[in-house]
């Protein structure tokens, strides 16, 4: 499915990368992932590890990646898991990177991509769409809550906030 707005830029397209986009997106991918990667401030993953690991994620059904064009230059990009769970009904999207160039920013592609990533979630059937981020980051809580989302206690812990553990194995 693919989705057009118009930005200040001209026309920005919306569409899901399949597997059979692989070989000729992966470096688009790349340099998009690295590129949320290097706004983060983060190390890893590497982009040689991006490029080994992104045709695997496009083969899996459970994810999901669209990208944004502004003409023939990737301009942002989202990543999509889409789960089924015994504590919610139906499906859910949980929205794990939503990221858009430094030069495309104000030009109302993190919008478009917001948009196209719900209006997917509803066609996959998902009952809810989820997501989180940085509570210092005002620009993306602004677009979260222009587009209807509410920041929420966790419904099975109301008193205090959640906490994520990891084990690397």
């Amino acid at each position: 499915m693919a989705k057009n707005a118009t930005t200040g830029s001209g026309t920005l397209s919306i569409r899901v990368v399949s597997s059979q986009d692989a070989g000729t997106l992966v470096a688009s991918l790349v340099a998009l992932v690295g590129g949320f990667r290097d706004h983060l401030g983060a190390k890893t993953p590497t982009d040689s590890e991006l490029a080994n690991i992104l045709p695997e994620a496009l083969d899996d059904p459970t994810i999901e990646f669209c990208c944004a064009w502004l003409g023939d230059e990737a301009v942002g990009y989202t990543q999509t898991h889409f789960t089924t769970s015994v504590w919610i009904p139906g499906i859910e999207a949980r929205l794990d990177d939503l990221f858009v160039t430094s030069a495309a920013r104000g030009q109302k592609a993190g919008r478009s991509l917001l948009d196209h990533a719900i209006d997917r979630a509803r066609e996959r059937g998902a009952s809810r769409l989820v997501l989180n981020t940085n509570e210092g980051n005002v620009a993306a809580q602004s677009l979260y809550r222009s587009a209807g989302m509410a920041p929420e206690a966790h419904e099975l812990y109301p008193d205090g906030r959640e906490i994520v553990w990891r084990l690397s194995l």
